[in-house]
């Protein structure tokens, strides 16, 4: 598994059962001990991230999709942008793939 904020790579084994999502935002439910597929999209190697992961303002976007913040703002990033601060109330916030 990569150190880098429970990122994982395509073969590597599932560490838990739960909804993942791909570097370019498809969700997957996967099983723990199973092998984290190719991109359900590219069919290429890709990274993965436990669906419950959150974000705070300030981080790098790893996955492009639509994040909520804890206020129920949505958003649309794409990979490499950063994370903003909360549209309502212009307070640092966490985020969450919506």
């Amino acid at each position: 598994m990569n150190k880098h904020m429970d990122l994982h790579q395509t073969n590597e084994t599932v560490p838990e059962t739960g909804k993942y999502i791909c570097a370019v935002g498809e969700k997957k439910e996967l099983q723990e001990g199973d092998k984290f597929p190719a991109c359900p999209v590219s069919h290429k190697p890709t990274t993965w991230r436990h669906a419950d992961h959150e974000h705070k303002t300030g981080d790098k976007v790893t996955e492009s999709g639509n994040y909520v913040d804890g206020d129920g703002e949505r958003i649309e990033l794409k990979h490499g942008d950063t994370f903003p601060a909360c549209p309502k109330t212009g307070n640092s916030t966490s985020w969450k793939h919506a």
